[in-house]
Protein backbone atom coordinates (compact mmCIF):
# COMPACT_ATOMS: atom_id res chain seq x y z
CA UNK A 1 0.00 0.00 0.00
CA UNK A 2 2.98 2.32 0.36
CA UNK A 3 2.06 5.98 0.83
CA UNK A 4 -1.65 5.24 1.09
CA UNK A 5 -1.32 2.92 4.09
CA UNK A 6 -2.84 4.37 7.22
CA UNK A 7 -3.82 3.32 10.67
CA UNK A 8 -7.13 1.58 11.11
CA UNK A 9 -8.55 4.29 13.39
CA UNK A 10 -7.77 7.06 10.88
CA UNK A 11 -9.35 5.03 8.07
CA UNK A 12 -12.43 4.32 10.17
CA UNK A 13 -12.74 8.03 10.97
CA UNK A 14 -12.80 8.69 7.22
CA UNK A 15 -15.45 5.99 6.80
CA UNK A 16 -17.60 7.75 9.43
CA UNK A 17 -17.28 11.01 7.50
CA UNK A 18 -18.20 9.27 4.24
CA UNK A 19 -21.25 7.61 5.80
CA UNK A 20 -22.42 10.97 7.13
CA UNK A 21 -22.08 12.50 3.65
CA UNK A 22 -23.16 9.75 1.23
CA UNK A 23 -25.79 7.00 1.05
CA UNK A 24 -23.36 4.09 0.72
CA UNK A 25 -25.19 0.95 -0.35
CA UNK A 26 -22.35 -1.50 -1.05
CA UNK A 27 -18.87 -2.33 0.13
CA UNK A 28 -17.62 -1.68 -3.39
CA UNK A 29 -19.08 1.82 -3.31
CA UNK A 30 -17.33 2.42 0.02
CA UNK A 31 -14.01 1.21 -1.45
CA UNK A 32 -14.46 3.69 -4.33
CA UNK A 33 -15.34 6.59 -2.01
CA UNK A 34 -12.31 5.81 0.16
CA UNK A 35 -10.14 5.81 -2.98
CA UNK A 36 -11.59 9.22 -3.90
CA UNK A 37 -10.49 10.36 -0.42
CA UNK A 38 -6.97 9.06 -1.13
CA UNK A 39 -7.29 5.83 0.84
CA UNK A 40 -6.55 2.67 -1.13
CA UNK A 41 -8.07 -0.40 0.51
CA UNK A 42 -9.38 -3.78 -0.54
CA UNK A 43 -12.96 -4.87 -0.14
CA UNK A 44 -11.76 -7.37 2.49
CA UNK A 45 -10.38 -4.47 4.56
CA UNK A 46 -13.66 -2.59 4.21
CA UNK A 47 -15.54 -5.73 5.25
CA UNK A 48 -13.42 -5.98 8.42
CA UNK A 49 -13.95 -2.27 9.13
CA UNK A 50 -17.72 -2.68 8.74
CA UNK A 51 -17.64 -5.49 11.29
CA UNK A 52 -15.29 -3.63 13.68
CA UNK A 53 -17.40 -0.47 13.51
CA UNK A 54 -20.64 -2.45 13.92
CA UNK A 55 -22.16 -0.67 10.94
CA UNK A 56 -25.77 -1.50 10.19
CA UNK A 57 -27.83 -1.40 7.01
CA UNK A 58 -30.85 0.86 7.21
CA UNK A 59 -33.66 1.10 4.66
CA UNK A 60 -33.81 3.97 2.18
CA UNK A 61 -36.21 4.68 -0.71
CA UNK A 62 -37.23 2.00 -3.23
CA UNK A 63 -36.53 -0.93 -0.89
CA UNK A 64 -32.80 -0.26 -0.93
CA UNK A 65 -30.43 -0.20 2.04
CA UNK A 66 -27.43 1.89 2.99
CA UNK A 67 -24.71 1.53 5.60
CA UNK A 68 -25.12 3.56 8.76
CA UNK A 69 -23.27 4.07 11.99
CA UNK A 70 -24.73 2.01 14.84
CA UNK A 71 -27.32 3.60 17.10
CA UNK A 72 -25.79 5.42 20.03
CA UNK A 73 -24.27 3.05 22.50
CA UNK A 74 -26.62 2.04 25.26
CA UNK A 75 -26.38 3.81 28.55
CA UNK A 76 -23.76 2.52 30.95
CA UNK A 77 -24.91 0.31 33.83
CA UNK A 78 -24.43 3.26 36.20
CA UNK A 79 -26.57 5.54 34.02
CA UNK A 80 -29.29 2.89 33.83
CA UNK A 81 -29.24 2.49 37.61
CA UNK A 82 -29.41 6.26 38.19
CA UNK A 83 -32.28 6.72 35.75
CA UNK A 84 -34.22 3.81 37.23
CA UNK A 85 -33.62 4.83 40.84
CA UNK A 86 -34.90 8.34 40.18
CA UNK A 87 -38.24 6.87 39.18
CA UNK A 88 -38.65 4.23 41.90
CA UNK A 89 -36.73 5.42 44.98
CA UNK A 90 -38.69 5.81 48.22
CA UNK A 91 -36.12 5.82 51.04
CA UNK A 92 -32.89 4.37 52.33
CA UNK A 93 -31.79 3.33 55.80
CA UNK A 94 -28.51 1.98 57.16
CA UNK A 95 -27.89 -0.28 60.15
CA UNK A 96 -24.38 -1.63 60.68
CA UNK A 97 -23.48 -3.51 57.47
CA UNK A 98 -27.05 -3.44 56.15
CA UNK A 99 -28.59 -1.01 53.68
CA UNK A 100 -32.36 -1.18 53.30
CA UNK A 101 -33.43 0.41 50.02
CA UNK A 102 -37.20 1.05 49.84
CA UNK A 103 -38.68 1.35 46.35
CA UNK A 104 -42.05 1.56 44.64
CA UNK A 105 -43.82 -1.81 44.50
CA UNK A 106 -42.62 -4.13 41.76
CA UNK A 107 -39.24 -2.51 41.20
CA UNK A 108 -37.06 -4.40 43.71
CA UNK A 109 -35.87 -7.22 41.44
CA UNK A 110 -35.07 -4.88 38.53
CA UNK A 111 -33.09 -2.47 40.69
CA UNK A 112 -31.24 -5.40 42.30
CA UNK A 113 -30.24 -6.60 38.83
CA UNK A 114 -28.95 -3.13 37.95
CA UNK A 115 -27.06 -2.93 41.25
CA UNK A 116 -25.49 -6.34 40.61
CA UNK A 117 -24.23 -5.07 37.25
CA UNK A 118 -22.21 -2.43 39.10
CA UNK A 119 -19.79 -5.03 40.49
CA UNK A 120 -19.46 -2.80 43.53
CA UNK A 121 -16.87 -4.30 45.88
CA UNK A 122 -18.71 -2.86 48.88
CA UNK A 123 -21.65 -5.19 48.33
CA UNK A 124 -21.45 -8.68 49.82
CA UNK A 125 -24.97 -9.83 48.95
CA UNK A 126 -28.45 -8.55 48.15
CA UNK A 127 -31.89 -9.86 49.02
CA UNK A 128 -34.44 -8.24 46.72
CA UNK A 129 -38.14 -8.16 47.49
CA UNK A 130 -41.03 -6.64 45.58
CA UNK A 131 -40.61 -3.11 46.97
CA UNK A 132 -37.23 -3.21 48.70
CA UNK A 133 -33.70 -4.55 48.61
CA UNK A 134 -31.74 -5.56 51.67
CA UNK A 135 -28.10 -4.98 50.76
CA UNK A 136 -25.48 -6.60 52.95
CA UNK A 137 -22.18 -4.75 52.75
CA UNK A 138 -18.68 -5.88 53.65
CA UNK A 139 -18.33 -3.31 56.46
CA UNK A 140 -20.20 -0.60 58.31
CA UNK A 141 -18.19 2.03 56.43
CA UNK A 142 -19.01 0.39 53.09
CA UNK A 143 -22.71 0.47 53.99
CA UNK A 144 -22.59 4.21 54.77
CA UNK A 145 -20.65 4.91 51.55
CA UNK A 146 -23.07 2.87 49.45
CA UNK A 147 -26.08 4.62 50.98
CA UNK A 148 -24.48 8.00 50.23
CA UNK A 149 -23.77 6.93 46.63
CA UNK A 150 -27.35 5.78 46.11
CA UNK A 151 -28.76 8.96 47.66
CA UNK A 152 -26.53 11.05 45.37
CA UNK A 153 -27.93 9.16 42.36
CA UNK A 154 -31.50 10.18 43.18
CA UNK A 155 -30.57 13.77 43.88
Amino acid sequence: MGDTAMHKQARQDIIKTILNSYAVETQGQLVDLLADAGVQVTQATVSRDIKDMQLVKVPVANGRYRYSLPPAQQASPTEKLERTLRGVYASIDVLDKFVNLQLVPGSGPAVATLLAAQTDGRIFAMIPADASILIICRSDVAAEQLADTLQDMVG
